[in-house]
């Protein structure tokens, strides 16, 4: 697998690039080359150094040409703009486009005359077009004068950088067709992580380069466990697997018998699996092998699996990477040398991972064979300890391999559904690497898996803690245009957890039947724009300037839940006797909807009617319930619960 840039390939007067009969003509638009030049010119600015990352082309050597088997079109884009920039010995070797075209002539003349700036009979609509787009979109849509363009130009000649796969010289025309209806009836393009994967095994200092492939490649799939179950295999003997599998890495540094080749049909669909969780198929020796998907690309693509977990690869990968930098980003002073940082935000940005990556390796000294153990190592703990989720509906799966009683466990699963739910690719940081680095210390220490529900959940509201601290339970904060929403997630899990202190036993079995949803919309439980018919707008009037703070009682915790768009769309400024009507039928399972806020079961379940008075006394409540999820003592919490209750 080679690196090339245009620069590089117009220093090789032997390459030349061909794109076979089977191949669909250049299909590129406004949108898709407009968008190209975009994103170069943003890299263009953050870094003019740096290298831009337009992918992996796949080709097999024909003669004296690579024929591209995946990849045509995005080469042919760089045709395009060697022809905007003028790069002669990229487009050309001694008169010959470096492009050439299988029986298809006309192409091969326009590209040519389009290249030595001579008019032609033959004419190519679509790349006629493009370099119209390109040219429009320098001058007009980033308003480059002459000077700016021409810099631009030559950080592309220099930067635009794509790997080349080559396959086998000995596939048959047959079995090269099938691997190009498979690349394009899947949908599936190249992945910034598939580019990084070939930095990282490339800087290994190690010469078993081919089991850390196989390492990264069986992490990367993150809709399975990394370890399979066999074939009536009890779950106990595979707990041992892992945990064997954990031990070779952390007290042996080794990794060569700890993963299983992964069955990947090129990674795109998955085969559905027996009970017994075991593949039937064995995987194809050869691309001719497979068999022909008929099966719609978009279909394929938006084909939902059992479960998942709860990062996705590139969001995993940051996250290893945080913890090999000792979770230390930010600039600092060694020996009298200023390091450079990165800040967090472009840190854990999926888009940037490449760039990332390589500030790692050369600003903070990465060592790639440490990163892969790692990388292996926070997996398998990910997959014994760590909750997935269930596509159907988003419902946090329950946990396969860990063992505890299950009280313990489902307040384990819940905290962990509630972090999850609370985050996003830019926070995971706040609560992943310390909880996984925690695990790895437990493991190293007792050299066992097990770990008591008690003392991992009382880790994650440690960590948790840290990161939202009680000082931050302030009522100038939590107040509608202020409000972080995850002290809505936070309120839900301590009304769960302490359920019997706050719910009739009616409510109690709604309540465990509660599940944790990225539901991102708050709604006003008194409505924001009261309606006269029902009365809110005597009742709730936001407007009446002698009622004092009336505007800040409209937007306070107390006088707020947060549940999902859909159903916030459907109360909108519904008066409180409706909504409860409404909350009344998702608690009985009548209703289309299910519970989405305990705060809000919590509410409809205390009060009959809401008012001003009601808005204050569940404000007094709400501040006081977050002040008490700091504190451990059950004692206490039944004496606020009593005092409540009175």
């Amino acid at each position: 697998m080679n690196k090339y840039t245009p620069h590089i390939v117009s220093q090789e007067e032997g390459l030349f690039f061909s794109i076979p009969l089977y191949q669909r003509l250049f299909e590129w638009g406004e949108e898709q080359i407009t968008l190209l030049l975009d994103d170069l010119y943003a890299a263009y600015k953050r870094n003019p150094n740096a290298a831009y990352y337009i992918g992996m082309l796949t080709a097999k050597e024909t003669g004296k040409c690579k024929e591209l088997v995946d990849g045509q079109q995005r080469f042919t884009v760089m045709m395009l703009l060697g022809i905007h920039f003028g790069w002669n010995e990229f487009l050309q070797v001694n008169n010959e486009p470096r492009l050439q075209f299988t029986a298809r002539d006309e192409d091969k003349q326009y590209l040519k005359a389009k290249i030595q700036g001579i008019d032609s009979k033959e004419k190519n609509d679509k790349m006629e077009k493009g370099l119209d787009y390109m040219s429009s979109h320098l001058k007009k849509g980033l308003k480059l004068d002459e000077s700016e363009e021409k810099q631009f130009g030559e950080y592309i000649f220099n930067h635009l950088t794509f790997f080349i796969s080559q396959l086998p010289e000995e596939y048959s025309p047959q079995e090269l067709n099938t691997y190009f209806e498979r690349m394009n009836t899947s949908g599936k393009a190249l992945e910034n992580y598939e580019i990084l994967k070939v930095d990282v095994i490339r800087r290994l200092h190690t010469t078993n380069k081919e089991q850390y492939t196989l390492l990264w490649n069986a992490v990367s799939i993150m809709e399975k466990m990394i370890l399979r179950k066999h074939h009536k295999e009890s779950l106990d003997v595979l707990r041992g697997r892992y945990q064997k599998a954990i031990f070779d890495i952390i007290i042996n540094k080794n990794i060569e018998n700890s993963f299983e080749k992964p069955k990947t049909k090129f990674d795109v669909e998955e085969d559905d699996d027996a009970d017994d969780g075991i593949d039937d198929k064995m995987e194809p020796a050869s691309i001719g092998e497979i068999e022909e998907n008929e099966e719609n690309p978009f279909k394929i693509i938006k084909r939902r699996t059992d479960e998942h977990a709860l990062l996705t690869f590139p969001e995993f990968l940051l996250q290893v990477l945080y913890i090999c930098l000792d979770m230390d980003i930010e600039e600092k002073e060694v020996g009298g040398e200023v390091i450079e940082g990165i800040n967090t935000t472009e840190f854990f940005d999926v888009r940037k991972l490449c760039n990332t990556f390589d500030w790692a390796f050369n600003k903070r000294g990465l060592d790639a064979t440490e990163f892969m153990q790692k990388l292996g190592l926070y997996r398998l703990l990910t997959d014994y300890y760590i909750i997935r989720m269930n596509d159907e509906d988003e419902e946090p799966y329950p946990f396969v391999l860990y063992k505890d009683d299950e009280s313990g466990k489902m307040k384990v699963r819940m905290f962990l559904s509630m972090l999850y739910s609370a985050s996003s690719a830019m926070t995971y940081y706040m609560w992943m690497p310390e909880l996984l680095k925690y695990l790895e210390e437990n493991f190293s220490n007792t050299r066992s898996l097990s770990l008591s529900s008690e003392e991992y959940l009382k880790k994650m509201k440690e960590i948790d803690d840290k990161w939202h601290p009680k000082t931050e339970v302030c009522e100038s904060v939590l107040t509608y245009k202020t409000i972080d929403r995850y002290w809505f997630w936070r309120i839900d899990y301590y009304l769960w957890e302490h359920r019997d202190l706050f719910f009739s036993k009616d409510d109690v079995k709604v309540v465990e039947k509660y599940v944790f949803r990225r539901n991102r919309s708050i709604e006003h439980i008194a409505p924001q724009h009261p309606k006269e018919e029902y009365g809110d707008n005597t009742r709730f009037n936001w407007n009446n300037e002698e009622q004092q703070g009336v505007e800040q009682k409209r937007d306070c915790l107390g006088n707020m839940v947060m549940i999902s768009s859909g159903q916030n769309s459907s109360l909108t400024n519904s008066c409180f006797e409706v909504k409860r009507v409404v909350m009344e039928r998702y608690a009985s399972g009548k209703g289309n909807g299910t519970v989405e806020s305990l705060k809000m079961l919590y509410v409809y379940s205390k009060y009959k009617e809401w008012s001003i008075k009601n808005i204050d006394d569940h404000q007094k409540f709400s501040m006081k319930f977050l002040e008490s999820t700091y504190e451990d003592d059950p004692r206490k919490w039944k004496e606020f619960a009593q005092n409540v209750n009175e």
